[in-house]
């Protein structure tokens, strides 16, 4: 991935350990490489009468500062981790030997030259490797990148290109002594073209092989690009780290283990960039946006990220900018992207074809182009990095610019976007126009507020919906705003909280529309159905809930089902309005089935729903094929379940489905693959999450929960460990607190494996305390696990435990959990159940758990892990 060497750059290390001359064997190398290096010395060392026109200018400040972005590409974190597939690619292309070699392209801190280096103490120590550097400065010199070996040269032969070449040739020949040689160039684009031509035709020889690392390849010399196109030199493209790389530094940096949810957020903030993730370690450590739970570094959700080191470093990429320039630059980071159209309001085409050139700005083709920010985190940098008053500023002139556009837009004959009474709202999407207001010292209109916490919350950011409508005081009293607010909390799992909103509204709130009544009931119905299933104990002061008011929350769901016909009837709502609360009542109703496990009765309600869903919106069908899919996995009909999974991830793979949407569904779907014993397609389908960044979004079951009861199920108590111990460290900071108990009951289980009992003792503790509420298969799944930590502690009771869970989902009708329960019971020693595992084995379809298909087998197997 990345490395710091131990001082600035190789050269300075060689400066002060020179080599004996003609660099031979008796040369003592590098201790940690075994190498012998040569490299590049400063320019002043270079004879004036070697080359014609050897004296320059002085560097321009364009040459500076592409000196500084290759001084930010040396410096690298002191450890090197990842990067093995790039690694391995380079050295089978270097076993070619001479003639042959590798491109190395990557931006700036990307860890190109670290990555040089630590390929070169893998190759043989036999092998004699030449170091070649560029720079601006001596770039502006004829052979300047090779000045170190010219001044070995003979006088008479350093006045002309083709003696020069010969003499070097000859002399790198001499120094190796029949030893295989490697040329490592370090800022290939920064060589002189006479610097170039000796190095390419070296290769062309092979008399030596090559190593060369870009920040831009676009600007290499004509003499690498032919041998890349010829084939001679392969290319290799360093992309950003992966969250697998990203988590091996930042735990090496951090010093410990780190949680998926941290590691996640530090990503995004630095792009995947190791030096950025070096930097950004620091900022997020010093901040307090990272903290010690216990052993593991864990996200504090509620300390924003710092601009710190991170913003310093991106920032400096935009030097030179006019301030025209740096005007479009910002406004466009904070606006997300905006119409080219309103672009070109202030700025002339040539800046923005400047700024496309560099890099900077990006143009997306659509009906309406737009521009936007190409680095996301030169994006966050400059909305981090800006004041106020800048903020105000920039969002005045924005108006300013959307206003003129809008009227030529309806001088032209077309509608303006948008009819809110401010001008950016036609340009600017709701929730990103709501912080730039809030960050710029204004206050949100009622209707902002709730425009933007909608578009939040369907974005599947809660928290931004939550500040939106935390900054008016009257949201708790107003049905439109309270419906969102309900919503926000819901999404972060904060049911006691979402259900004293909807009791205060209840007490003093407004009057609501036809439409808003209905949607209130089915608010309602959710928060209750929530704290019914145990959700809320302990959240809520005594008296807050009355006893029996959460079992009658399907009351809640009848009436708004009887009101919705009656307004339909009536005319008091649009058909469309009564479509869509007649789909928000199926998947209440959906919902509310699979949260008290009620599998049977949703299997029979869901199927004809299912079978019509055709033309239905993708939102839909992905959500009721789930809840299907759950009732068909959890009963005794796992073939269909396993069919329906495939298409519902089919449909899962579609743009158009929202991210609360997708996340509760894939999170539903991985679930029931675990429970039936479907592990590898539970390990395919969080691969895909987490390749998709879909890990990012929670602690839930796309990140370390999920693998870390994957490898519990699959009985890797080390590997689990590993994951479960950062999350839950995680999920008691952050949330969501109803995956506490699963993910605590899991790593217990994981250390009574290891025969730790202290450690099983206290995370059985743990998973005891939190909250036992939210969706049965959560709760259920936590405790399948203490059971299973009980049986592996050797306790006389773990039999018992087992054979009261398979009667429990007997009468639930979930018959995949009580097959699982009574072949553990087995496995404890409770013999007795053996005819009643082959009883429920005998109904339980062909792809089944594997646990079950080892009932066909006999005892013998019935008693071995599942």
């Amino acid at each position: 991935m990345f490395l710091l060497l131990a001082s600035p750059t190789l050269a300075a290390d060689i400066e002060h350990e020179p080599l004996p001359a003609g660099n031979q064997r008796r040369a003592e190398p590098p201790a940690e490489s075994g190498l012998t290096v040569h490299n590049s010395i400063h320019p002043s060392r270079v004879r004036s009468s070697a080359v014609p026109g050897a004296a320059g200018a002085a560097p321009s400040s364009q040459a500076l500062r592409q000196d500084e972005a290759a001084r930010e590409d040396q410096s690298a974190p002191s450890r090197f981790v990842g990067r093995r597939a790039v690694t391995q690619t380079i050295q089978e292309r270097l076993a070619s030997g001479g003639g042959a070699g590798c491109i190395l392209v990557g931006e700036p801190g990307s860890g190109k030259t670290t990555l040089i280096h630590h390929v070169l103490r893998q190759l043989s120590s036999d092998t004699y490797v030449v170091h070649v550097r560029g720079s601006a400065f001596s770039g502006r010199t004829p052979f300047g990148a090779l000045t170190f070996l010219l001044s070995e040269l003979e006088s008479d032969i350093s006045s002309h290109p083709v003696l020069i070449l010969r003499g070097l040739t000859r002399l790198i020949r001499e120094r190796a002594e029949d030893r295989p040689v490697l040329l490592a160039v370090d800022n290939g684009e920064d060589l002189d073209d006479f610097s170039a031509m000796a190095l390419s035709q070296m290769v062309l020889s092979r008399t030596a092989g090559l190593l060369a690392c870009f920040r831009d390849f676009s600007r290499a010399p004509a003499e690498f690009t032919g041998l890349w196109r010829e084939g001679i030199l392969s290319r290799v493209d360093l992309e950003p780290l992966d969250l697998a790389e990203t988590a091996e530094l930042v735990s090496a940096e951090l010093g410990g283990p780190v949680s998926g949810v941290a590691v996640a957020d530090l990503h995004r903030h630095a792009g995947g960039n190791p030096h950025l993730l070096t930097l950004g370690c620091r900022d997020y450590r010093e901040s307090g946006r990272v903290s010690h739970s216990g052993q593991v570094w864990v996200l504090e959700p509620h300390q924003p990220a710092p601009a710190g080191r991170v913003a310093e470093a991106v920032l400096g990429r935009l030097d030179g900018l006019t301030g025209r320039q740096l005007t479009l630059v910002r406004t466009v980071a904070l606006s997300g992207s905006l119409p080219l159209g309103v672009a070109l309001h202030d700025t002339d085409p040539g800046e923005v074809d400047i700024l496309q050139e560099q890099g900077i700005l990006a143009v997306e083709r659509q009906s309406v182009p737009r521009i936007r920010i190409r680095n996301e985190v030169l994006a966050s940098a400059l909305c981090l990095s800006l004041d106020v008053s800048e903020r105000g500023r920039l969002l005045e002139e924005l108006r300013s610019a959307a206003a003129a556009h809008s009227l030529s837009v309806s001088e032209a004959g077309a509608s303006p976007e948008s009819g809110d009474a401010d001008p950016a709202s036609s340009v600017v999407e709701p929730s990103r126009l709501a912080v730039w207001r809030l960050d710029s010292g204004e206050s949100l209109t009622p209707d902002a507020a709730v425009a933007a916490a909608r578009d939040a919350n369907s974005s599947g950011d809660p928290e931004r919906a939550l500040r939106f409508l935390s900054s008016r005081e009257d949201s708790a009293r107003t049905p439109g705003p309270l419906l969102e607010l309900v919503s926000a909390r819901m999404m972060r799992a904060e049911y006691g909280v979402a259900l004293a909103a909807l009791s205060s509204y209840r007490s003093r709130g407004k009057g609501a529309t036809p439409l808003e009544e209905v949607r209130l009931l089915l608010t309602e119905n959710r928060v209750l159905c929530m704290a019914a299933t145990g959700a809320l104990s302990g959240a809520l002061p005594a008296g807050a809930l009355p006893a029996g008011t959460a079992k009658k929350h399907g009351e809640l769901l009848r009436q708004a089902e009887q009101r919705t016909a009656e307004l339909s009837e009536a005319g008091s709502i649009s058909r469309a309005d009564t479509a869509a609360l007649n789909r928000d009542m199926v998947l209440a109703r959906a919902e509310c089935n699979s949260n008290h496990g009620r599998f049977l009765e949703n299997a029979a309600y869901l199927a004809p729903l299912q079978a019509a869903a055709t033309g239905r919106d993708k939102g839909f069908r992905v959500l009721i094929g789930s809840w299907l899919c759950e009732a068909l996995g959890m009963t005794d009909r796992q073939d269909e379940a396993l069919e329906l999974a495939q298409d519902v991830e089919r449909l899962l793979a579609e743009p158009d489905v929202g991210v609360d949407d997708r996340s509760t569904s894939v999170t539903r779907i991985i679930l029931v693959y675990l429970a039936i014993g479907a592990l590898h397609d539970a390990r395919r389908l969080l691969a895909q999450q987490r390749a998709q960044g879909q890990a990012a979004l929670s602690a839930g079951m796309f990140g370390e929960v999920g693998q870390g009861l994957l490898h519990a199920y699959s009985g890797d108590a080390e590997s689990a460990l590993g994951c479960l111990v950062p999350a839950v460290a995680q999920l008691r900071v952050g949330g969501p607190e109803s995956m506490i108990p699963l993910a605590a009951a899991a790593a217990a289980y994981c250390f009574a494996l290891q025969k730790d009992s202290a450690g099983a003792d206290a995370y059985l503790q743990l998973s005891g305390k939190a909250s036992d509420g939210g969706p049965w298969t959560v709760r259920r799944g936590a405790r399948h696990f203490a059971a299973l930590a009980d049986g592996a502690l050797g306790s006389a009771q773990a039999a018992r435990r087992f054979i009261e869970l398979a009667a429990h989902d007997h009468r639930r009708g979930a018959y995949s959990y009580e097959l699982l329960s009574l072949l553990h019971a087995v496995r404890v020693g409770d013999v007795e159940s053996l005819d009643r595992i082959l009883t429920v084995a005998a109904h339980q379809q062909e792809r089944s758990p594997g646990c079950a298909r080892r009932t066909r087998r006999g005892p013998a197997a019935m008693t071995r892990s599942c």
